[in-house]
């Protein structure tokens, strides 16, 4: 399993080459609804909440990949008989898959209890 340092350096390589990172997913009933992605922004990472119509629309050309606890997986993207499905595991079972990631709201919950200050202190 690789470790911090060549999880990361990995990720900038490919971001460095327009492909986006999916860090976190929520769904209803199997297709994702929001989508947390991290992306290359001229000098720096930089991370977006998008739509699932945001990744079909948008979706790199040098590829997407999930951050998972074995590696940066390869996001497939395939057509199905009502609509586009992104999935890591090589199937194409007509839900979306983006491996075991937590989801956007509990990513949002951790963010904003890093932003807490005591306000009787200022």
């Amino acid at each position: 399993m690789p470790g911090v340092k060549e999880l990361t350096q990995k990720a900038e390589e490919l971001m460095k080459k327009e492909a986006v990172l999916v860090t976190a997913a929520e769904y209803k009933d199997g297709v994702a609804e929001r989508i947390q992605v991290y992306f290359w922004d001229e000098r720096e990472a930089a991370m977006d909440i998008i739509s699932k119509d945001d990744l079909v629309q948008g979706f790199p050309e040098a590829g997407a990949y999930s951050l998972t606890d074995h590696g940066l997986k390869r996001i497939e993207m395939f057509e199905g008989a009502e609509d586009m499905f992104f999935r890591i595991d090589g199937t194409h079972e007509e839900t979306d898959c983006f491996g075991p990631l937590p989801s956007v709201r509990f990513l949002e919950t951790v963010e904003a209890i890093s932003q807490l200050r005591d306000k009787t202190r200022l």
